[in-house]
């Protein structure tokens, strides 16, 4: 086994619905998890009885491959880094690596949670949780309340409680989405249903934090760390938070609850981290934002991903399903019970509860559904209005929202993002797995239909897919039929794969697809692919450019 490097676990988590130390483990080959585990748990609980942290709750998940697992433990939030030397010395003791003695390892480690500690904090945070606030803090400062209702004080000026203006403190809705394809575009079209309701709102996504329509802070802002700065925003009404596998998986949600999760779909991405090796084990560690959701708030979940529909049975909320079918059969069932979904049925977006059902608008007037071609973008749809709806938004600013989000194509940047040059089509979306490139067939079919002209791709991928994945993505690319390929490497997303490695590998998949090999061409990286895909192009072509991170290399 290498040395542990523990992290801290901030919130809730697929270990834990509180804060906590763990540690992802490598076994060498021959090493056994179990034993491992057991001569942790042997070190680790006199340890902590030492600390006074006896009623810490130990936690363990081996990796169904059998390469390693995680072990960890639960501690109070002032004292994470703490909580990790400890683990990392459990973890080094139990695998015979160089680690101090008990007796001594007591002394720095007691040493180190005293110099850790914040009582002052967590009286702040106490006294919150009585008044039912929420509250939260890091090395920005302790914050009570959300939003325009919250506060945030400097950890060297922390008050007492009772110089708190408790009155003026409280929360604001905070919705948490998640799945593998659909969060950015569920995320900014719920946050702009919220605007057209005339209220302050703001989300983050992996391209950044916005408020009010306005990007206040760029780059991937789908983790804790983001989320905590969103919720401190002065004007903030709403928070709508994509929160992504790796935040939840490396640090948990940002807050223990959320009024509302939706949950899009799950299926086969950047499996193989995390000791993530299913789709099933996916939908476990996105299933945390359904699972902190209280019994009066409510889960929207997608019926049409059958490892969603096994997770939501678990899910103490009011589940709210949604569908591109009328006949899924959860949503059946569901509504036998006198339960409520949202699904298309005769070429229109339906609201269901029980036997009632109400016509809201018709799909061909959703604007990002692309006239039914993104026929993914309805699910999405869907979603984003049966959130609102649970929250209270009227029905004239959800429909209102779907009419108008991305009519000219403009609204959703980087997803289904479109944009005419020298007669040229340029599409860009951040199709990156089979499910996204799958669902750009229709669209990209639909949108040759309308243009005649051929078709140009641009397409690089991270390292960290494995050989068979990245073929299976030139299949999926092979099957919109183009007219020319251009590879490209990500230079700064190797992942430990050699120059040209990847391009390569997604050509074997394009080649085994029918694509001519005289038909694809190699660029180092992606602008220099879309300056490619330029070149090739003339008036009437479309340009294709997914699994982008180059965007401003288009518009």
């Amino acid at each position: 086994m290498q040395p542990p490097e523990s992290r801290r676990l901030t919130g809730p988590s697929l270990y834990a619905r509180v804060p906590g130390a763990a540690a992802e483990l490598a076994l060498a080959p021959g090493e056994s998890f179990d034993e491992l585990h057991a001569r942790w748990l042997a070190v680790l609980r006199p340890m902590l009885a030492r600390l006074g942290w006896a009623r810490a709750r130990c936690f363990a998940r081996p990796y169904a491959d059998g390469t390693g697992g995680a072990l960890g433990f639960t501690a109070d939030d002032d004292v994470l880094y703490a909580a990790c030397d400890v683990n990392d010395w459990a973890l080094a003791t139990a695998a015979g690596l160089p680690a101090a003695p008990e007796a001594i390892a007591a002394a720095q480690l007691a040493a180190a949670i005293a110099a850790e500690r914040r009582p002052d904090v967590l009286a702040l945070l106490d006294a919150a949780a009585t008044r039912g606030l929420p509250g939260f803090f890091d090395d920005d400062g302790v914050s009570i309340g959300l939003g325009a209702r919250g506060r945030t004080w400097p950890l060297d000026a922390v008050p007492q409680v009772d110089a708190v203006p408790w009155s003026q403190l409280g929360r604001i809705p905070v919705v948490a989405i998640t799945g593998t394809n659909g969060k950015t575009t569920s995320a900014r079209l719920l946050a702009r249903m919220f605007r057209e309701a005339g209220r302050s709102v703001g989300n983050t996504s992996t391209d950044g934090i916005v408020v009010d329509g306005v990007m206040i802070e760029e780059g991937d802002c789908t983790g804790p760390g983001a989320a905590r700065r969103l919720l401190r925003h002065p004007t903030l009404e709403v928070a709508v938070l994509e929160s992504a596998r790796g935040g939840l998986l490396r640090r948990g949600f940002v807050l223990p609850w959320c009024d509302a999760a939706l949950l899009t779909n799950v299926s086969d991405d950047h499996l193989g981290e995390w000791g993530i090796g299913t789709v099933d084990e996916l939908a476990e560690a996105k299933a945390v934002i359904g699972a902190i959701v209280p019994p009066h708030g409510h889960a929207i979940v997608g019926a049409d991903s059958a490892p969603l529909v096994r997770v939501a049975e678990r899910f103490v909320a009011k589940v709210v399903w949604f569908s591109l079918h009328a006949d899924a059969p959860t949503v059946l069932t569901h509504l036998r019970s006198g339960g409520e979904a949202w699904y298309f049925h005769d070429g229109a977006l339906v609201h269901a509860v029980g036997e009632t059902r109400e016509r809201w608008l018709a799909a061909d007037a959703i604007a990002i559904g692309l006239h039914g071609a993104a026929g993914y973008n309805l699910a999405n749809a869907a979603g984003a209005a049966a959130t609102a709806h649970a929250l209270g938004v009227p029905r004239d600013a959800i429909v209102g929202a779907l009419e108008r989000f991305d009519r000219d194509g403009h609204d959703n940047p980087g997803r289904l993002e479109r944009h005419e040059r020298d007669g040229v089509l340029y599409l860009l979306d951040f199709a990156h797995n089979k499910d996204g490139l799958r669902q750009q067939r229709d669209v990209v079919a639909a949108l040759r239909h309308d243009r005649g002209g051929r078709l140009v791709v641009s397409f690089g991928m991270a390292g960290d897919r494995s050989d068979e994945a990245l073929r299976a993505l030139g299949h999926e690319i092979a099957a919109m039929q183009p007219n020319h390929v251009v590879l490209h490497d990500k230079p700064d997303y190797l992942r430990g794969r050699t120059p040209g490695e990847v391009p390569a590998i997604l050509q074997q998949g394009l080649l085994e697809a029918g694509i001519a090999a005289d038909a694809i061409e190699h660029a180092a990286d992606e602008r220099a692919a879309i300056a490619c895909a330029r070149a090739w192009a003339r008036a009437g072509d479309m340009v294709a450019v997914f699994a982008h991170t180059e965007r401003t290399a288009v518009v």
